[in-house]
């Protein structure tokens, strides 16, 4: 049993330095970022994070006990109507990108970069898990990163290509009269 505990320590304490890692970057990114759309994405990352971080700490508490709640694997998400809203009201609210934004594209492959290796490693730790509670806790990590990573290429795709970002998301049509049908 104790080889088992050691795993268990071991996959919450990675889940936990991930966690830590992509929290200081969001934090950091939203406090430098000049532009509204960059603050809220991040600060909106960072958010989550934070709420994973607390989920996280407080199912280890329980596992430790030996009990686990019923909820354990639910962490929280950004709703897909959410997402759907955050983008409508940037291409609505901004038609142009600050080119002091632009750095952030740093922090942003950062972000992508730290949320691939959360999504590689806990799809090679489901590879091999058996239990189906950490199973679920697993599946829900990685559609939690795999929603942030979207959320970021998406703000990427904003800041380098914003012509097509607005054409795209702010549904313009090309001979600029107003949205498309």
């Amino acid at each position: 049993m104790a080889r088992e505990e050691d795993k268990t320590l071991e996959l919450f304490c990675t889940v936990i330095a991930l966690k830590e890692k992509k929290r200081a970057l969001y934090k950091a990114a939203a406090q430098n970022c000049p532009d509204p759309v960059g603050v809220e994405t991040f600060s909106m990352l960072k958010t989550a994070e934070e709420e994973h971080l607390r989920r996280t700490s407080a199912i280890y508490e329980e596992v430790k006990k030996g009990k686990v709640p019923a909820d354990a694997c639910r962490l929280h998400e950004f709703g897909v109507e959410d997402k759907k809203a955050l983008l409508k009201r940037i291409a609505k609210a901004h038609r142009r990108v600050p080119k002091a934004c632009h750095d952030e594209v740093a922090a942003i492959e950062t972000g992508l970069a730290l949320e691939n290796e959360a999504i590689t490693f806990f799809t090679k730790r489901l590879e091999v898990a058996t239990d189906p509670s950490e199973r679920a806790f697993l599946t829900r990590l990685i559609a939690g990163d795999k929603e942030h990573h979207t959320l970021l290429a998406d703000l990427k795709f904003y800041y380098t290509d914003p012509e097509s970002w607005f054409l795209e998301k702010g549904k313009q049509v090309l001979d600029g009269s107003g949205a498309g049908a």
